[in-house]
């Protein structure tokens, strides 16, 4: 039996573009190959929305090259930057977003000739989520709901690889979200580069959802994906119905990139300040303990002190749990790229200041959660030996010791202490069921939590 090697770099849509390369191969014979030194052929699912990751991945590809292997290239980078690619090392062929369903003849171009350099593109993605999977054992199953992008920002490079916005049949969204949940799938993530913008034969985000929670029965949860601020706004009061939904975690991606008017007008991001601590203050005020999540960039061409500050001063206000710091780069072809740049020491000490007060935010918000007690799903292994990563209904990580067994389980846990970026917690009951109707719990005052969400005691 051929096997296959494949390493994906990248966004949660890249994540889910590997594996469905991944199931293609394994549905046509191919054994799938932990060891790139024992495969008959390497897939490279490359990223190049940063400047650093581009970097890691050439030089992935030339230590790759060097085994003798048939290489397939795919992912964002091959359009971002294919004359980099094509100048670095040998490949036989390479796939674009639009084109991962053809990973087959992208395998067979690479055998036949390892050194061809064929790209292969297609005008439209395929039906991706009808060709999507979890990863075997996995119990984190991620589906695209939609590719693209709406708005043309000046540094991003990402529309230039995944287009406009193209949303899926909702149809097609929910076989796979209840394929998946059969195969024991416990945390469904809904992705894309702005699934804010999901529109496909009359159903927007918030219908989406619905129809998977109304349709699939289980005790699993549905994660919402980065919605960009301006068209979060147009579908706010279908998503706070849907945070109020048992089976929906309590939690949104919403990227402000700046604080500052000035900047944010360069960046092309269609809004202001004002609207991000409109939207935080909104969600938090509808949905209590709502975690928020968010992604700065410092240092964009025409960025000054007083700008920087004016971030600074929106995280402050916003408040957001979790907290994304990059330093701009260039990319080819942005807009952004012509624009004066600001110098690269000034861009790193920004970067530094903006990290400690995240942080400092970070773990004032985690020290709310001191004392809870409550459910909380396991989903994955922990960093360290003999632990595990467990999500409670807000998506809040908490730590607990235990072994691999109860990964998918529901466990009763109490939050025993915190660092800024995680809970640290004790396991007090496992194999929580789900309690009917609803039920005081400690660490929230004046809350009460049940499955159909949160809300205050009168």
């Amino acid at each position: 039996m051929p096997r296959y090697y494949i390493e994906t770099y990248g966004c949660a849509a890249n994540q889910a573009d590997g594996e469905i390369m991944s199931k293609i191969l394994d549905d046509s014979g191919y054994e799938r190959s932990a060891d790139p030194r024992n495969s008959d052929v390497i897939l490279l699912n490359t990223c190049g929305v940063k400047s650093p990751t581009e970097n890691r991945v050439v030089s992935r590809l030339v230590e790759l090259a060097g085994l003798g292997k048939p290489i397939v290239v795919a992912g964002c980078l091959t359009i971002i930057n294919w004359r980099r690619l094509e100048t670095t090392a040998g490949f036989g062929a390479a796939l674009t977003p639009r084109s991962v369903d053809r990973v087959l003849e992208a395998v067979e171009i690479a055998k036949r000739n390892p050194s061809g350099r064929i790209l292969l593109d297609s005008p439209e993605p395929p039906d991706k989520p009808s060709l999507t999977r979890a990863r075997l054992g996995s119990v984190v199953g991620t589906i695209e709901v939609e590719d693209g992008c709406t708005f043309s920002c000046s540094f991003c490079a990402t529309k230039f690889s995944r287009g406009v916005t193209y949303s899926y049949d909702p149809r097609s969204i929910l076989d796979a979200a209840r394929s998946m949940v059969e195969s024991g799938v416990m945390e469904l993530r809904l992705t894309g580069q702005d699934v804010a913008s999901y529109r496909s034969n009359g159903t927007d985000l918030p219908g989406l959802v619905e129809l998977i929670t109304s349709r699939i029965a289980g005790d699993y949860r549905v994660r919402i994906g980065m919605m960009t601020p301006v068209l979060a706004k147009r579908i706010l009061d279908g998503l706070v119905r849907i945070y109020g939904l048992r089976q929906v975690y309590k939690f949104a991606h919403l990227p402000f990139q700046s604080g500052s008017e000035r900047i944010l007008r360069l960046m092309r991001r269609g809004h202001g300040p004002e609207l991000i601590e409109e939207l935080a203050s909104y969600l938090r005020s509808n949905v209590p303990m709502m975690t928020l999540e968010t992604d700065i960039i410092v240092g964009h061409p025409g960025e000054d002190d007083e700008d920087f500050e004016r971030t600074l001063e929106l995280m402050r206000s916003m408040r957001p749990d979790v907290v994304n710091i990059s330093k701009y780069g260039n990319r080819p072809g942005t807009e952004a790229s012509r624009m004066k740049q600001v110098p690269s020491e000034v861009v790193s000490d920004r970067s530094r200041m903006a990290y400690r007060e995240a942080m400092r935010i970070m773990d004032e918000r985690n020290s709310t959660w001191m004392g809870w007690k409550g459910r909380a799903l396991v989903t994955e292994l922990g960093m360290r030996p003999g632990t595990l990563m467990a999500r409670n209904d807000w998506y809040k990580p908490i730590v607990v010791e235990g072994s691999a067994d109860l990964l998918g389980k529901w466990l009763e846990v109490r939050v025993t202490g915190h660092t800024p970026v995680h809970l640290n917690g004790e396991v007090t009951s496992e194999y929580a069921l789900e309690s009917e109707g609803w039920s005081r719990k400690d660490g929230i005052p004046g809350q009460v939590h049940a499955a159909g969400g949160t809300r205050q005691l009168d």
